[in-house]
């Protein structure tokens, strides 16, 4: 049984997998140019729902820590509409987070209840 999360940079996706089958995919906007996304070999090290940054003060539900530096993959609760989150990102590497993985809700909760702690996420 076992499980892995790949977040993909360059496609914004993020896939998950279970014994070596499809479990899920869906869209993601990553950290921005200033605060990229740690890229590397990581462990689901933490969960939490709910969350709320301790250094940004900004909702984080559905948190799946994977450093030990705070970033995570977590519900994007931002103020604009996600389409134009994905637009923004996709014409400018300006646009995304403090290097976490942000996800709309029901794929951060679905992959929230999936996810255990120990689960590999591999960021490329």
């Amino acid at each position: 049984m076992a499980k892995s999360i790949t977040v993909d940079l360059s496609k914004q996706e993020v896939t998950a997998y279970e014994n070596g089958k499809l479990f899920h995919t869906c869209e993601c906007v990553s950290g921005d140019s200033g605060h990229p996304t740690p890229k590397g070999k990581f462990k689901i090290n933490r969960k939490q729902h709910p969350y709320t940054s301790k250094k940004y003060g900004v909702p984080m539900d559905f948190a799946m820590f994977f450093t030990n530096t705070g970033e995570a993959l977590h519900k994007y609760h931002g103020p604009a509409a996600w389409w134009m989150l994905r637009l923004g990102r996709q014409l400018t590497e300006t646009v995304g987070s403090h290097g976490c993985v942000r996800l709309q809700e029901s794929d951060a909760e679905k992959l929230y209840k999936w996810a255990s702690i120990g689960t590999s996420v591999e960021v490329r």
